[in-house]
């Protein structure tokens, strides 16, 4: 079975050979499968955002705040305090792939 990747692959090789002529259906997909990514990345950001703002009501910082004195050492070892430093860098990851996308 073929990844993703290799199908993309595949029609990138096709597309090439025609000149990179796509008849309409076919930009018309690739336009929905890729509206569809980016609704689901923003969706995921969203998810993670919220859970942000319940470390940020526990805790009374904001996650910029948090982040930058957690990365000095300054928070301590609470299991909430790594969480809430992956959370934000999951964020941070998520925004850098929607802004490539």
């Amino acid at each position: 079975m073929s990844t993703v990747l290799e199908k993309v692959r595949r029609l990138e090789q096709y597309i090439e050979t025609r000149a990179g002529y796509a008849d309409r259906v076919l930009e018309s997909t690739l336009d929905k499968i890729l509206q569809r990514e980016h609704d689901q990345l923003q969706s995921q950001i969203a998810r993670l955002r919220d859970q942000l703002a319940v470390f940020e009501d526990r805790y009374g910082l904001t996650t910029p705040e948090f982040y930058e004195r957690f990365e000095r050492g300054e928070m301590g070892d609470d299991a909430d305090f790594f969480e809430w430093s992956a959370t934000w860098e999951m964020v941070q990851d998520l925004q850098g792939d929607d802004e490539r996308g």
